[in-house]
C-alpha cells in the first residue's frame, strides 16, 4: 500500500465513524508515524509503505477510533502558527481561542497600555494549560513579560516544556496558584480562557473530549461561569490603570459576563468579539483609573 492509498484508506474508516477532518487526522498520523511533512506526504504518495509501517498506522488508527483524540496520539497541536507539545495533562488548543490572541495583540499595539517609560507590557495569562495563550502573545509582543499562572502542577509540566522549546524562558515565568493570585505585579493585560462548560454538560460531549482532556480544564460549574466572578474580582486588584481584561467564554454567556464585569468594574468600557461563527467568544473590559483598595 503507498501513501495516497493509506491516506484514502485511513479517512474512509474515519468518516464511517463520523470524525470530523477525516483527511487532515489520516495525514496526521501518517506523518507522526513516519516521521515526515504533511508536504511529503502529498508530494511522495506513490511511496510504498513497509508491513511494519503498516501494523504500526493500524495501531494509530484504532487509538483513533475509540476516541483518543489526535493530538494527544501524536503529542503535538498547532495554534497560532505555533507547533505545541500536549498531552492528557492539558486542554487540547482550540481554534477559536486564537480570537482572543489576535484581539489581546491588537489591543496591545493600538492601546496605550505601556508604560512610556520602558514601552513594556505586563500580561497575565490565567489557566494558562498547555502555555498556548501565553507563548503566542509572548512571540508576537517582545516588549512584554507573561505571567502564566495555573493551578494545575501537571499542566504547568507540560507549559514548561513548551516555553523552553521556543526559547522564551524569562520572558514567561510560570507560576502555580489560582488565578491571578500568585502574580506580585501590576498587569496592564489580563487574559484568560477558563473553564467555562457547564458541569452536567460536561459528560454529554464527544467521548475524546469528556473521557480525555482534563476536567479541571473544561468543568465551569453549574452555569459554565463559575470562575467569572473570581477571575474579574483578582483582575481589578491587579490590573494597572488603563489596563484590560480579556476573557473567552462560551456561547449564550455573555449576558452574566457582563453582569459580572459591570458589578466588578462599574463604568468601564465592555465589548464583545465574536469568532467565525459568529459566537460571542470573547469579553473585552477597558479599564479607566481602578482603585484597588475598593470594595467590590
Amino acid at each position: 500500500m503507498n501513501l495516497a492509498q493509506a491516506v484514502k484508506q485511513t479517512a474512509g474508516k474515519f468518516r464511517q465513524h463520523k470524525l470530523d477532518e477525516a483527511e487532515n487526522e489520516a495525514v496526521v498520523l501518517i506523518c507522526h508515524l513516519l516521521q515526515i511533512s504533511k508536504a511529503n506526504v502529498y508530494a511522495g504518495p506513490e511511496i510504498e509503505l513497509t508491513r511494519e509501517q503498516l501494523a504500526g498506522l493500524d495501531g494509530l488508527v484504532q487509538r483513533r477510533l475509540v476516541g483518543e483524540p489526535a493530538a494527544y496520539i501524536v503529542r503535538h497541536k498547532e495554534f497560532y502558527g505555533i507547533d505545541l507539545y500536549v498531552d492528557q495533562r492539558v486542554l487540547i488548543p482550540r481554534p477559536e481561542t486564537e480570537v482572543l490572541v489576535e484581539e489581546t495583540i491588537k489591543y496591545a499595539r493600538d492601546n496605550d497600555c505601556r508604560k512610556k517609560e520602558s514601552q513594556h507590557i505586563t500580561i497575565a495569562d490565567a489557566g494558562t494549560g498547555s502555555g498556548a495563550i501565553a507563548i503566542a502573545l509572548a512571540r508576537r509582543l517582545p516588549h512584554s513579560t507573561v505571567y502564566a499562572v495555573d493551578i494545575s502542577r501537571p499542566a504547568l509540566e507540560v507549559a514548561a516544556m513548551n516555553v523552553e522549546r521556543q526559547h522564551l524562558k524569562g520572558r514567561i515565568i510560570l507560576l502555580q496558584g489560582d488565578l491571578l493570585e500568585p502574580v506580585n505585579t501590576g498587569l496592564d493585560i489580563v487574559v484568560a480562557n477558563p473553564p467555562y462548560i457547564a458541569s452536567a454538560t460536561v459528560p454529554q460531549l464527544a467521548p475524546e473530549i469528556a473521557v480525555h482532556e482534563p476536567r479541571v480544564a473544561l468543568d465551569g460549574g453549574e452555569s459554565g461561569t463559575r470562575l467569572f466572578r473570581g477571575l474579574v474580582e483578582q483582575a481589578r486588584q491587579k490590573l494597572n490603570p488603563g489596563g484590560a481584561l480579556l476573557m473567552e467564554i462560551g456561547q449564550g454567556q455573555d449576558g452574566e459576563a457582563a453582569d459580572v464585569v459591570n458589578s466588578v468594574f462599574p463604568g468601564s468600557k465592555v465589548s464583545f468579539i465574536a469568532d467565525l461563527q459568529g459566537i460571542k467568544r470573547v469579553i473585552m473590559v477597558q479599564c479607566g483609573s481602578i482603585d484597588p483598595g475598593a470594595q467590590v
